[in-house]
Parts: structure tokens; sequence; C-alpha cells
């Protein structure tokens, strides 16, 4: 038990320890106690420092090498902790690698100065955004320094040793011929070793670990060979406003990618889209992005940009307030190339065609069914019940879907004829004698096994003269003698077909643009079909059909 000191003897404590003969005693207890440590600090330096007669060394000597061996022989001993200590004090690892840390950061924040001084203010924010924005869009005219805007975005990120980069463009080509120069010579002007690199392949790895993939997005399943990348820690999409299957690409491929990385950027880039509602512009006018624009005035290596445009639309003979000049030199979005739209002015029906066949309202005699495969991008089934002496058509049936098995295409496709089974009893027609498919040749393997294995009337497509079948196609959609679904497939797919125009002149080439515009999946399927239907109503008098080479095809009977 605790003894705890009453007050009266700690007053007895202090009396008695501070007198004049106590404090004499304490004095001369503690002179003897500093002779009597010296007397043995003296001896035992004598008997180390001493040569051993037999041995002809001092002690401490063989005690040193004893102690020596058994830290050497036993590093967990007491022994062994104590030279390891004295050897390697517990910091010294620790203030070395932060040693080289700084070394390294003072390397990499000179290299980006070096590498910063190139760009002017609004490529610079931009940069210098990336590692603290999740999300950025950057909105440009033409010859505002796009390019060297992605290629200083990658530089800056490579710098971060072990830092993983993707590079999208429209097509791997136009990747290729965009970024990898301009990569290449800014790595070696602020002195970034590359170890190895590969043009065919797209790919570039850095002295430091970090490494840039470079590829396209022309379809869905070159986007698809990202999937198992990890730890991205930048990903450039160019040409962001004109890209395809972007919802596909960045919700389901890309974006997984960066969860693993808390500082992971997406930058996307790019001029004002010739189309409306793409998935550029919902991302521009939505939330969640932070965003940039500038045009080449803000550029301060276009020496005179107002001459260049005066020039450029004087050579080709139009205003700057076209909305090609709008969009492409001022940067503005919602000026759309409405001339260049392949099915403007179409007619959509919004009311039941089965029960319009059904009533009398409209006369059929025919239907046609066309197929388009698209393993790289969607496969379309459409439909389409005419009148071919009174020269009147719609669509009734459509069906777009990808990421389908041979059985799941063949299923949708006997599913569209049993649709127009039942309507030709509507309109109390033979189905045998009026339905007929005709189906994409990139698959006749499909095609043949429709007719080999499930007795359909199924057919190869006719598409020669291509531009004039869409010329027809869109001129009997304009005057309503064809017309579509309301908001169905084929109308929102419509809204995004453009023709080709011109980079040098701008005219309009009658060809379909699918850089800019998209890949038409259920519009081709609807151009298979509509070639048989306008040659019945004998408006283009070149359609042929022909039966799938079955003797090629090999029935699968297990």
């Amino acid at each position: 038990m605790r003894h705890e000191l009453t007050e009266q003897e700690l007053s007895a404590g202090r009396k008695k320890g501070s007198s004049p003969k106590s404090r004499k005693k304490a004095e001369e207890t503690r002179q003897r106690t500093i002779l009597i440590k010296k007397a043995v600090d003296d001896a035992i330096r004598t008997l180390l420092t001493e040569e051993d007669g037999d041995k002809g060394k001092p002690y401490f000597v063989d005690f040193l090498s004893n102690f020596l061996l058994a830290a050497k022989r036993f590093p967990n001993s007491q022994a062994g902790l104590f030279m390891a200590e004295r050897l390697v004090p517990k910091d010294t690892l620790t203030e070395l690698d932060s040693a080289d840390e700084k070394d390294a950061l003072r390397d990499i924040a000179f290299q980006r100065y070096r590498l910063l001084e190139d760009f002017f203010r609004e490529q610079r924010d931009v940069i210098l955004d990336t590692n603290h924005q999740k999300k950025l869009i950057a909105c440009c005219s033409r010859r505002a320094g796009k390019t060297d805007l992605a290629s200083g975005a990658i530089l800056y990120a490579s710098l971060v040793p072990g830092s993983r980069i993707i590079y999208v463009n429209l097509t791997f080509t136009n990747a290729i011929n965009q970024i990898w120069k301009n990569v290449i010579e800014r790595s070696d002007k602020i002195e970034a070793l590359i170890n190895t690199s590969s043009k065919s392949e797209g790919m570039i790895e850095w002295a430091n670990g970090s490494s840039l993939r470079i590829m396209g997005n022309p379809n869905n399943s070159e986007i698809e060979k990202l999937r198992g990348e990890a730890k991205v820690s930048l990903v450039v999409i160019d040409e962001f406003f004109h890209q395809k299957n972007m919802d596909y690409a960045l919700n389901e491929v890309i974006s997984p990618l960066m969860t693993d990385r808390a500082d992971s950027t997406l930058l996307c880039i790019g001029t004002p889209p010739r189309l409306a509602k793409t998935y550029g512009e919902r991302a521009w006018n939505e939330g969640g992005w932070k965003k940039y624009h500038w045009t080449m005035w803000d550029n301060p290596y276009i020496p005179d940009p107002t001459k260049y445009l005066e020039d450029y639309c004087r050579d080709r003979g139009i205003s700057k307030d076209s909305p090609f000049v709008r969009r492409e030199y001022f940067g503005e979005i919602g000026v759309y190339d409405t001339e260049a739209l392949v099915f403007k002015g179409r007619k959509t029906h919004s009311g039941n065609i089965v029960e319009e066949v059904a009533s009398g309202r409209f006369r059929i005699t025919d239907i046609a069914i066309g197929v388009d495969y698209g393993w790289t991008d969607y496969n379309s089934v459409v439909a389409v019940a005419y009148d071919r002496d009174g020269r009147k058509s719609a669509v009734f049936s459509e069906r777009k879907f990808n990421h389908a098995s041979v059985s799941e295409i063949v299923r949708a496709i006997s599913d569209a004829y049993k649709e127009s089974t039942g309507l030709c009893k509507k309109a109390g027609i033979a189905a045998r004698d009026h339905v007929k498919i005709y189906c994409d040749t990139n698959e006749e393997s499909i095609t043949a096994e429709l007719v080999t294995r499930h007795n359909l009337p199924a057919f190869n497509c006719y598409k020669y003269d291509k531009a004039f079948a869409l010329e027809l196609l869109a001129e009997e959609l304009r005057t309503g003698r064809m017309t579509i679904p309301e908001g169905g497939e084929l109308d929102d797919e419509m809204s995004n077909v453009l023709y080709k125009r011109d980079k040098d002149t701008d005219a309009i080439i009658p060809e379909i643009d699918e850089e800019e515009g998209i890949h038409p999946d259920a519009t081709m399927a609807l151009l298979y079909a509509s070639r048989k239907v306008f040659f019945d109503m004998g408006l283009d008098d070149r359609f042929k059909e022909r039966k799938p080479r079955t003797s090629d095809f090999i029935v699968d009977e297990s």
C-alpha cells in the first residue's frame, strides 16, 4: 500500500536536510563516490589496454573481435542489432530515398518548365489542369493548336514515372499522322528518353516506365481492345465531337480504366460537330466537365488570322457568316451542316401500318426485308411494305442490335419474316410469293443458312450504283412516297448521315461521310430492301436478284 506523506512529515524532512551537518555529510559521500568511480575507470582502462602476455595484444582487441564475430554469426542477437544500428542508422535509407525523390521532382519540374515554354496561355491552362480535373473538354476552331495541346498533355503526364497514357483519334491512321511525330520531337526537345517505340503498333515507352498507346475508334471492336488496361493516368480523345459510339466507349470501356487512380484525367479535344445530337455536344452542355474554348485568334503562332480567313473565304466563294466558317473558324457549337444531310426533309409516320393495311387505307402488293450484317458495328433488319402500282411504301418493322451471335441474327430475321407474313394476311396476299429478304453480301454463309436450314426466301442484295440508290431513297423519303416510323431507329440514324465535303473547296461529295457522320446500319438495310421496291415500281431497272452460294455453306447438324 502506498504511504502518503503528511505535511508534518514533509516539513520535518525539509528541516532535517537543510542543516549544515547534513549538507557536509552529503558532500563527503559524493566526493568518495567520485574517487571510487575514477579509480575503477582507471583500472578498467589499464586492463583493456595492457597487452596480454600470452596473446601479445590488448584485451579490448580480442573482445571486439569476438563481439564482431558474434554479431556476424547471429544478426538478430544484441551484438548484431548493436552493430546494425551503428552501421546503418534507422533513418539512413529513408533519408536517401527522400533525397532521390527530391532530385527526381526537381528534374520533373525542370522538364515540365521546358515543355510549357512552347505553349500559349490557353494551352497551358488545359495542360496544367490534367491530374487535377477528372474530365476536361476543349472546343476550338481550326488552327487553334489542338494537336500541339494533345502532345503537350501527353508529355506532361509522361514525365511522372510509370504513367499509362492513351490517345484516341477517329482512325489509327489519323491518330499516327496527328500525334506520332509531335510526341517524338517534343520528347527529344525536353530530353525525355524514349526506350522503345513502334509506329506500326502505335506504342511509345519512355525510360522512366511511362507509356503511350495510340489508337483509332472506327467501331466498337477497336475500342474494345482497351479492356484489361489498368491504372491509366491520362486518356486524350481527339476529334471528340466527331467520334462514334462515345456513349459506349466512355461509359463501358474507358471510364473503368481510370478508376485505379484518383488523379487520372479524361481530356477531350475537337472542333464543333457538323451534326446535331452528338455525344460530344451533350457533354459540352451538361455538368461535370471543365470546359475551354478558344480560336485561332488566340494562337500567337498564326501571324494574321483575319487575313488568313478573308483569303480562305474569297478563294472558296463563301461568306464569313456561313455555317461552315462559323463552326470551323469561330468554333460555334450548334451551327450544323444541314446542307450535307443525306436525308433532310424526310417524312415519317406515327400511325399503325398494320391497322392501315387491315382497314384498306394502305394497299400493299409486296414486302421487302433488308438485312445489314455488322460485326464491328450494328446488325440491322428493316421491313418495307409497298404498293408497286401506287408508288407508295412504308417501313413497318426495324431492328438494330450488336454483339449478336449468328443464331441471334437469324432469329431477328425470322421474326421480321413472321411479322411480314402476318401483314400479308391482313392484305390478302400470299407471303411466299410476295415477301423476300435481301441480305448484305459480306456474310453469305448466314444468308445461305436462311435458305437451307430455315427455308426462307433470302437473296444477296444488289450493291451497284450506291450513290444513285441513296439519292433515290432520299427523294422518296422527302416527297413522302416512302415513310419511316417517327422517332425510330431509322429516323434517329438519318439525322446523322452526312455527305462528305471536299477539304479544299468545301463542296459536297455524293458519298457518305463515315468519319464525321455515322456508319448507317439501319439505313443500309433499308437501302438493300428499297432497291427491290424501286425496281418493282419501275424507278430503277438495274436491280438483279442473286441467290447465295449455298454450295459454299456447310450445314452444322450438331
